[in-house]
Protein backbone atom coordinates (compact mmCIF):
# COMPACT_ATOMS: atom_id res chain seq x y z
CA UNK A 1 0.00 0.00 0.00
CA UNK A 2 2.84 2.37 0.88
CA UNK A 3 4.49 1.68 -2.46
CA UNK A 4 1.31 2.61 -4.37
CA UNK A 5 0.95 5.81 -2.35
CA UNK A 6 4.58 6.77 -2.88
CA UNK A 7 4.31 6.02 -6.61
CA UNK A 8 1.12 8.05 -6.91
CA UNK A 9 2.72 11.00 -5.13
CA UNK A 10 5.80 10.79 -7.34
CA UNK A 11 3.71 10.76 -10.53
CA UNK A 12 1.63 13.67 -9.24
CA UNK A 13 4.75 15.72 -8.50
CA UNK A 14 6.14 14.93 -11.94
CA UNK A 15 2.94 16.09 -13.64
CA UNK A 16 2.91 19.33 -11.63
CA UNK A 17 6.59 19.95 -12.44
CA UNK A 18 6.01 19.52 -16.16
CA UNK A 19 3.00 21.83 -16.06
CA UNK A 20 5.06 24.48 -14.25
CA UNK A 21 7.83 24.21 -16.84
CA UNK A 22 5.38 24.65 -19.72
CA UNK A 23 3.80 27.65 -18.00
CA UNK A 24 7.23 29.24 -17.48
CA UNK A 25 7.96 28.99 -21.22
CA UNK A 26 4.97 31.18 -22.16
CA UNK A 27 4.21 34.03 -19.78
CA UNK A 28 1.68 36.80 -20.45
CA UNK A 29 3.18 40.22 -21.18
CA UNK A 30 1.94 43.35 -19.42
CA UNK A 31 -0.73 43.82 -22.10
CA UNK A 32 -2.11 40.29 -21.64
CA UNK A 33 -0.62 38.77 -24.80
CA UNK A 34 1.49 35.65 -24.50
CA UNK A 35 5.02 35.64 -25.87
CA UNK A 36 7.08 32.49 -26.23
CA UNK A 37 10.82 33.21 -26.26
CA UNK A 38 12.59 32.09 -29.45
CA UNK A 39 14.83 29.08 -29.18
CA UNK A 40 18.30 29.93 -30.44
CA UNK A 41 19.84 27.07 -32.34
CA UNK A 42 23.42 27.29 -33.52
CA UNK A 43 23.87 23.54 -33.72
CA UNK A 44 25.90 21.24 -31.56
CA UNK A 45 29.15 22.63 -30.19
CA UNK A 46 32.32 21.47 -31.96
CA UNK A 47 30.79 20.37 -35.26
CA UNK A 48 32.04 23.09 -37.61
CA UNK A 49 35.73 22.69 -38.27
CA UNK A 50 37.58 25.98 -38.24
CA UNK A 51 34.81 28.11 -36.72
CA UNK A 52 34.99 29.45 -33.17
CA UNK A 53 32.55 31.64 -31.22
CA UNK A 54 32.94 33.91 -28.21
CA UNK A 55 29.76 35.22 -26.57
CA UNK A 56 29.55 37.10 -23.28
CA UNK A 57 27.74 40.17 -21.94
CA UNK A 58 26.55 41.49 -25.31
CA UNK A 59 29.82 40.80 -27.14
CA UNK A 60 29.68 38.16 -29.90
CA UNK A 61 32.82 37.32 -31.89
CA UNK A 62 32.96 34.72 -34.65
CA UNK A 63 36.37 33.54 -35.86
CA UNK A 64 36.58 31.53 -39.10
CA UNK A 65 39.90 29.97 -40.07
CA UNK A 66 40.52 29.33 -43.77
CA UNK A 67 44.02 27.93 -44.26
CA UNK A 68 46.45 30.31 -42.56
CA UNK A 69 43.94 33.20 -42.83
CA UNK A 70 40.26 33.83 -42.32
CA UNK A 71 37.88 36.36 -40.80
CA UNK A 72 36.98 37.76 -37.39
CA UNK A 73 33.48 39.23 -37.00
CA UNK A 74 32.78 41.37 -33.93
CA UNK A 75 29.28 42.40 -32.84
CA UNK A 76 29.47 44.75 -29.86
CA UNK A 77 26.27 45.24 -27.89
CA UNK A 78 28.10 45.31 -24.56
CA UNK A 79 27.16 48.88 -23.66
CA UNK A 80 30.82 49.93 -23.93
CA UNK A 81 33.19 50.97 -26.69
CA UNK A 82 35.87 48.29 -26.98
CA UNK A 83 39.50 48.51 -28.10
CA UNK A 84 40.80 46.72 -31.19
CA UNK A 85 40.32 42.93 -31.26
CA UNK A 86 43.11 40.40 -31.36
CA UNK A 87 43.64 36.70 -30.68
CA UNK A 88 46.18 33.97 -30.21
CA UNK A 89 46.08 30.18 -30.44
CA UNK A 90 47.41 27.62 -27.97
CA UNK A 91 48.68 24.50 -29.75
CA UNK A 92 47.10 21.30 -28.39
CA UNK A 93 50.32 19.29 -28.77
CA UNK A 94 52.49 21.23 -26.32
CA UNK A 95 50.61 24.40 -25.38
CA UNK A 96 52.90 26.82 -27.19
CA UNK A 97 51.37 30.13 -28.23
CA UNK A 98 50.83 30.89 -31.92
CA UNK A 99 50.36 34.56 -32.76
CA UNK A 100 47.22 35.65 -34.54
CA UNK A 101 47.05 38.92 -36.46
CA UNK A 102 43.91 40.95 -37.09
CA UNK A 103 44.54 43.00 -40.23
CA UNK A 104 43.69 46.71 -39.94
CA UNK A 105 42.35 46.12 -36.43
CA UNK A 106 40.50 49.08 -34.94
CA UNK A 107 38.26 49.76 -31.94
CA UNK A 108 34.64 48.58 -32.06
CA UNK A 109 32.14 51.08 -30.66
CA UNK A 110 29.05 49.98 -28.76
CA UNK A 111 26.31 48.97 -31.22
CA UNK A 112 28.77 48.35 -34.07
CA UNK A 113 29.42 45.21 -36.06
CA UNK A 114 32.77 44.92 -37.84
CA UNK A 115 34.53 42.27 -39.88
CA UNK A 116 38.30 41.88 -40.14
CA UNK A 117 40.68 39.67 -42.12
CA UNK A 118 43.05 37.57 -40.02
CA UNK A 119 46.29 35.63 -40.43
CA UNK A 120 47.96 33.07 -38.20
CA UNK A 121 51.63 32.66 -37.35
CA UNK A 122 54.02 29.92 -38.34
CA UNK A 123 53.28 26.44 -37.03
CA UNK A 124 49.49 26.84 -37.09
CA UNK A 125 47.66 23.59 -37.78
CA UNK A 126 43.86 23.62 -37.55
CA UNK A 127 43.85 19.97 -36.46
CA UNK A 128 45.97 20.90 -33.43
CA UNK A 129 44.13 23.92 -32.07
CA UNK A 130 43.94 23.61 -28.29
CA UNK A 131 42.37 26.96 -27.40
CA UNK A 132 41.75 30.23 -29.21
CA UNK A 133 41.91 33.26 -26.91
CA UNK A 134 40.17 36.60 -27.60
CA UNK A 135 42.00 39.82 -26.84
CA UNK A 136 40.41 43.25 -26.79
CA UNK A 137 43.28 45.71 -26.68
CA UNK A 138 45.65 44.34 -24.05
CA UNK A 139 42.88 42.53 -22.13
CA UNK A 140 42.40 38.76 -22.31
CA UNK A 141 38.65 38.16 -22.66
CA UNK A 142 38.91 34.36 -22.50
CA UNK A 143 38.52 31.38 -24.80
CA UNK A 144 36.38 30.84 -27.88
CA UNK A 145 34.40 27.59 -28.28
CA UNK A 146 34.37 25.56 -31.45
CA UNK A 147 30.92 25.81 -33.06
Amino acid sequence: MRTKLASSLLVGLLVLSLAACEKAKSQPDGDGTTTTPPEESIGPIGTTKGEFRYQNAGLVVLLKFRGDGGTLEVENDSGYDLPEPGFYVLDARDGHEIEGTVEDSEPVADGEKKSFEISVGEGFDLDNVGLVILLMGEDNYGAFVNV
